[in-house]
């Protein structure tokens, strides 16, 4: 190991405990603000809706691609993640 690359080892972290406290800033209007509101926690049922329609889909691309051997799978697959899209809208829409 070079001499020149252990002096540039060595004055590194100097640099960087110059540099740290004076990046460090706190500011006291954060600190005081209001606590927000915490919304309230999420139903199991809304979590089996969402896990059932992520199965669902993932089986019906499985069936899909079974039933229609001659359609690709890229095609499949788009309508299928269309679908699961609209369903992602309404679902977040309503969460």
């Amino acid at each position: 190991m070079s001499k020149k690359h252990t002096k540039q080892k060595q004055t590194e972290p100097a640099r960087q405990a110059e540099i740290a406290p004076a990046s460090v800033q706190t500011f006291p209007e954060a600190a005081a603000a209001p606590a927000e509101k915490v919304a309230p926690p999420v139903s199991k049922a809304m979590i089996f809706v969402f896990w059932g329609a992520v199965v669902l889909a993932l089986c019906l691309a499985w069936i899909l691609d079974y039933l229609l051997p001659d359609v690709p799978e890229s095609l499949i697959e788009r309508w299928i993640m269309t679908g699961f899209a609209v369903f992602l809208g309404i679902f977040l829409y309503k969460l």
